[in-house]
Formats: C-alpha cells, sequence, structure tokens
C-alpha cells in the first residue's frame, strides 16, 4: 500500500521505515529544513537501534521524504499524522502542528485520494475527544481514525514489529480495516474500538507504568530504611501473574517524552471534565521526590568533585527530556559540587538543554573514564551497558574518592566493596 506520513520525528520516521520493511511504500513530508536535509543525506536525525539500517535499505526506494505535503500524498488514500504534541505549561497538549496540518488537508480536499475517501490516521498522542474533534473538521469528505503509537525508544523498532496490541480506532469499519490491513503481517492481537477508547489506551497504558516505576521506587525507600534488598522484594513481586515483573526496577524516576507528558496531559483532561483524579498527581510528586532521594544519597557536596554516568533518561536513545540528568545534575552544581559528565549518546542533546557555558562547574566529556578522574564521588543515572560491565576495582582505581551512588543497582554491591568502594544503590543491602 502507498502510504502518507505527516512528520519525520521518532514515531513517524520509525513507522515509516517499519512499514516499508512490511512491504509498503511510504512518503514522509517533513517541515524542518535541517532534519529534512540529514534524511537526504541517508542520516537518522536521531539515535534509535536498529533504526539506521532500515534507512538505508528503504531511503530512496519505497521510503521518500519530501518537503511539500502535496507531494507525499500523490498516490495515497491515507495519511498517518504523527506531529508533536507538546505540553503546554498547563499540562495541555499543544496541539498547534496537528490543526495545522488538518486545516491543510481541508484546504486541499480530498481529491489526493484519486476518488477515494481519503484516511487521516492520528498516530500522535493526543487527548480524549481530538479524533472526533478532527472528524467533525475535516468533515465528511474525509474519515479519521486512531492508531496509538507503543513504540519505546532504544526498543522502537522491535516494538513496531513486535507490538503487545495493534490498537484501531474508528466509527467507519472501511476506514478501520484500511488501517488495519497495514499490519496484517504482524503478529499481534488487533483491537478495534471507538476514537476515544483508543485514545485512552494511550494515556491508560502510560498513567498505570509510572505509577507502578513510582511504586517500584516507594518500596526501595523502604528497603532503604529497614536495610532489607528491594530487588529482592520486587523480583518475587513480579511473579505474582497480576503483578508482572516489568517496570519494578527502582531506579532515579520516570522520564522521557511520554510518561511525564501524558500524566500531565491526562490530569489536565480530567480537570475539563470535573474528574478528580488521586493518585496520578501523587506519582507525579513522588518522582520528583525520587530524585532528591538520589541527589541526598551522595551527602554534602560543598567542594566535591562528582563524575556522572549517564544523561539519557534510558539506555537506548539520546534523548534527554524529563531525565532525572537535567533535574539532578543543576543541583549538585547548586550545592556546590562540580560535574563531570558521561553519556555515549546523549551529549549532544544534553549540551542543548543544559548548556555548560551556562552553568559553571559542569563539564562533558568523551570517556567515561576521563569523568573519574579526581572525582569524589560517581553517580550512575542511566542503565548503559558500558556501565554495567564497568570493573569495581578500575572504578575505584580511577577516582580519588571511594563513593559510588548507584542510581540503577547496576553493579554488584559486595564486588564493590571489595575493591574499596562505599557502594549506595536504590534499596539494596550494602
Amino acid at each position: 500500500m502507498q502510504v502518507a506520513i505527516a512528520g519525520a520525528g521518532y514515531v513517524g520516521l520509525t513507522t515509516g521505515a517499519c512499514l516499508c520493511e512490511l512491504g509498503h511504500s511510504v512518503s514522509i513530508v517533513e517541515i524542518d529544513p535541517s532534519r529534512l536535509d540529514r534524511l537526504s543525506r541517508g542520516e537518522s536525525p536521531f539515535y534509535e537501534p536498529g533504526l539506521s539500517p532500515l534507512l538505508a535499505r528503504h531511503l530512496g526506494s519505497a521510503l521518500r521524504v519530501t518537503g511539500s505535503l502535496g507531494e507525499a500524498l500523490a498516490g495515497t488514500r491515507i495519511l498517518f499524522a504523527c506531529v508533536g504534541t507538546p505540553p503546554r505549561p498547563t499540562g495541555a497538549p499543544d496541539l498547534t502542528f496537528l490543526r495545522k496540518l488538518l486545516a491543510d488537508l481541508r484546504q486541499m480536499g480530498p481529491g489526493w485520494a484519486g476518488g477515494e475517501q481519503p484516511v487521516v490516521v492520528l498516530k500522535s498522542t493526543v487527548p480524549p475527544g481530538t479524533n472526533r474533534w478532527a472528524q467533525q473538521f475535516l468533515g465528511d469528505r474525509f474519515a479519521v481514525a486512531s492508531n496509538p503509537e507503543f513504540l519505546r525508544e532504544g526498543t522502537a523498532v522491535a516494538d513496531f514489529f513486535h507490538p503487545d496490541r495493534i490498537v484501531v480506532g474508528a466509527e467507519s469499519a472501511h476506514a478501520a480495516d484500511l488501517v488495519a490491513s497495514l499490519y496484517q503481517t504482524v503478529n499481534a492481537p488487533l483491537i478495534k474500538t471507538g476514537w476515544e477508547e483508543a485514545e485512552l489506551v494511550k494515556y491508560a497504558t502510560n498513567a498505570f507504568l509510572a505509577v507502578k516505576v513510582t511504586f517500584a521506587n516507594e518500596v526501595a525507600a523502604l528497603c532503604d530504611s529497614l536495610g532489607a534488598d528491594a530487588p529482592a522484594v520486587l523480583r518475587a513481586l513480579g511473579l505474582d501473574q497480576r503483578v508482572g515483573e516489568r517496570f519494578l526496577s527502582p531506579g532515579p524516576g520516570f522520564g522521557g517524552s511520554c510518561l511525564p507528558k501524558d500524566l500531565a496531559a491526562l490530569r489536565w483532561k480530567s480537570r475539563r471534565l470535573g474528574v478528580r483524579l488521586d493518585l496520578l498527581p501523587a506519582a507525579l510528586r513522588a518522582n520528583r521526590r525520587q530524585r532528591q532521594r538520589i541527589t541526598a544519597k551522595l551527602g554534602d557536596l560543598a567542594g566535591k568533585r562528582v563524575a556522572v554516568w549517564g544523561l539519557a533518561f534510558k539506555a537506548g536513545t539520546d534523548d534527554v527530556r524529563e531525565s532525572a540528568s537535567l533535574e539532578i545534575i543543576p543541583q549538585l552544581l547548586s550545592q556546590g559540587a562540580t560535574v563531570a559528565a558521561h553519556d555515549p549518546e546523549a551529549r549532544l542533546t544534553f549540551a542543548r538543554a543544559c548548556p555548560p557555558e551556562r552553568n559553571p562547574g559542569l563539564t562533558l566529556v568523551a570517556d567515561p573514564w576521563e569523568a573519574l578522574a579526581g572525582a569524589d564521588a560517581l553517580l550512575i543515572l542511566t542503565e548503559w551497558p558500558i556501565y554495567r560491565s564497568a570493573s569495581p576495582h578500575e572504578i575505584r582505581t580511577a577516582m580519588a574518592g571511594d563513593l559510588l551512588v548507584d542510581a540503577r543497582n547496576l553493579l554488584n554491591p559486595e564486588d564493590a566493596a571489595r575493591a574499596g568502594l562505599r557502594y549506595i544503590g536504590v534499596g539494596r543491602r550494602g
């Protein structure tokens, strides 16, 4: 099938490349000149494992990228809207890009679909009611469908080909069938719903995951006070089939572009509807408190040099949006510490969000061992394999001090102790 996609961000570009791998032809329209230029040279504008080989295989053949919406729509009757919906200060998603896209489509009319009714698929995360509004805005000449994405940064390609489920929300059975047919070779349960149900599935999923992460961190806080081992407790808990093992690892709190944003949006929508939510605001407060707990594990920071390993909000991505590092590193600096930080992929994105020239005392380095030189303490914030495999003896030798705060519980406390390190994990028995 010939498919058009609006937006070459994480969702749009990954979806487009993966659809090509399924045998479809895809045209992506991208209005950002720098991103369009990089894609025209065959370069991915962001780091995502497994995506570059797909781009190399399909760009210029099954996958085309253009700056023209009309050019992207030629020869297709289905358009995926994968434009950004960033949060406003109120928590409300900013739908400016989506409204602009829909206005352009309405002005163009349905002629690009070759006499068929065009289907506009909202894949961007939008609050419940948006697809219904989009259908009313576009009118009966178009059909609107919701097809929420469940792509995790760092595993987005694998998530596309091996999803837990595929959700399609529409009032038109024909539109739902057309969207579902794109995934007919993907082995996953297909859930067909109405618009609001499909929209809410995405928000409910991320809200539940955020609560689950928060619960794991609160159990770890109890374990810290009791001298108990949180990984042992949570591992046993996760074996209960009613709970499940995933997302029960203590750490520095959830971050990224999805969970914080979607919780804020769901809270905003609930206020608009007059529905009181108690659990989700508590999860957001607890997440902020978790970052404070991590910082407190370092003790008095005045005049100390701290090495930080990990800037991305999780391993496998260069994304630092809502990452623990963006909150914790400024806290370290404000308490009188100097910081040398490393990340194998996210140094540039972190530098744009937290420029060292505007943050005296902060240095970003290209080698993790360089960060340790002269350090009084090491703080691990991201679960990159390169950090997990680091030798505690080599860490102790490279440092001036002996304090290791492992916010991801990557290293073995006993090995660290034998190497002469004062190991502090998250809910770990030292």
